[in-house]
């Protein structure tokens, strides 16, 4: 390894980046203008006040303390009071409301008599975050009144009220919500789409660069330069990638996290040390895919392309279990899959490091492949570059 010939490689990279501005604005103008969009939509990070309508036929005393409780919750607002299910529905149709709860004639009957009293709950399940949060609200004030009705029930028996509300409950459950107590969709979801956007940036930017390389045939020269040296040559042309993708690490974990109020539960230097590796592991494969391509137009295409399938089949919006098991082998062949695995473990759940060594060591393996590729790559182009013969003038 040769640090004059790293150099000189370096900084001959730096003034591509420079001087090429669809390289720029991937690697520069794009992460911060996707942090910024991504953030903002977001920031809330959680729906509240989610807009309910109702449908009180009964129009009673208990059915109106019925729906105080339910707006009395913490996500539910009843915004619409409707006469009749026709109104109702429009109100859905038009997305006045996320739901409706309709309470029949006879409710406070029905209810004093101790008879069963269904109610009704139309759900508009096109949010389902919005239409999760109704329907455990509605729950629980239902589940609240059946537990207040069992106990009066009870007491007319002639059991005193300690043992009759004991009766009322036979079975409690205590629940306690870890990792990500409120339940918001902001925190589960942002650490990755952060990564995601440095990931599909780094991908972009060094592919058009290696493309470039081959359009331009410059890459012989740049061979040629490093002295034939994989180890001068990956380290020259990549090194400005990892330095910069490096400092945009630190300032996703130092200064994205804390304004965007996202956990960071784990050790912040594992984190940043295990980041640093899967950063080397994408750098490898995206070099050895982009060496295949001779214009910078369409390995951006693919690189693009690829972005939101991707994203799709690394585990994090849906279970990696069941998904069809050949994109689960797809999926493992991937650095994001372990490592998206690793940030949730770092960032929600905060962990001991022996529950996520496995992600490490499915990450060093992936980075072995993609280096021992890259370097298979290199001296496969090596050898074609020798063999051409200077034209004679």
């Amino acid at each position: 390894m040769n640090l004059k010939t790293i150099w000189i490689l370096l900084k001959k990279e730096a003034t591509l980046v420079y001087n090429d501005h669809s390289i720029l604005l991937a690697l520069l103008a794009a992460p911060l203008l996707y942090f910024a969009l991504m953030g903002s939509t977001y920031f809330n990070k959680d729906e509240e006040e989610v807009s309910v309508g109702i449908v009180d036929l009964d129009n009673s005393q208990s059915s109106k303390s019925f729906l105080n409780k339910i707006n009395a919750t913490q996500k539910i607002n009843i915004t619409h009071s409707y006469t009749n299910m026709a109104e109702a529905k429009n109100g859905i149709y038009s997305f006045d409301v996320q739901g409706l709860v309709h309470i029949p004639k006879g409710f406070e009957e029905k209810l004093i008599a101790k008879e069963s009293t269904p109610i009704g709950l139309i759900l508009n399940n096109s949010k389902f975050l919005s239409s999760n949060d109704i329907n455990k609200a509605v729950n629980l004030v239902a589940m609240e009144y059946a537990e207040n009705s069992r106990q009066k029930f009870f007491e007319s028996k002639g059991i005193n009220s300690s043992l009759a509300e004991l009766k009322s409950q036979p079975i409690t459950a205590q629940i306690n919500t870890v990792y990500n107590p409120t339940n918001n969709y902001g925190n589960f979801l942002l650490p990755a789409l952060f990564i995601l956007i440095l990931h599909q940036t780094l991908l972009i930017g060094l592919s058009e660069s290696v493309a470039y390389d081959r359009e331009k045939k410059i890459m012989k020269l740049n061979f040629e330069e490093s002295q034939f040296s994989f180890l001068n040559y990956i380290i020259g042309k990549t090194g400005f990638y990892l330095l910069l993708y490096f400092a945009y690490l630190l300032f996703t974990f130092l200064v994205v996290f804390p304004v965007f109020d996202l956990p960071l539960n784990g050790s912040l230097f594992s984190l940043i040390v295990v980041s640093f590796l899967f950063f080397m592991a994408t750098i490898c494969y995206g070099w050895f895919v982009s060496s295949f391509f001779k214009s910078q137009a369409r390995v951006m295409e693919i690189m693009a392309f690829t972005s939101y399938p991707v994203f799709l089949i690394t585990g994090i919006t849906w279970s990696f279990k069941d998904m069809p098991i050949v994109l689960q082998y797809i999926s493992n062949l991937m650095p994001l899959r372990p490592y998206f695995e690793f940030l949730k473990k770092q960032t929600i759940m905060g962990v001991e490091s022996s529950l996520y060594n496995s992600e490490i060591m499915h990450l060093l393996v992936l980075l072995l492949v993609g280096y021992v590729a890259a370097m298979l790559r290199f001296y496969y182009l090596k050898k074609r570059f020798l063999k051409i013969k200077p034209r004679l003038i």
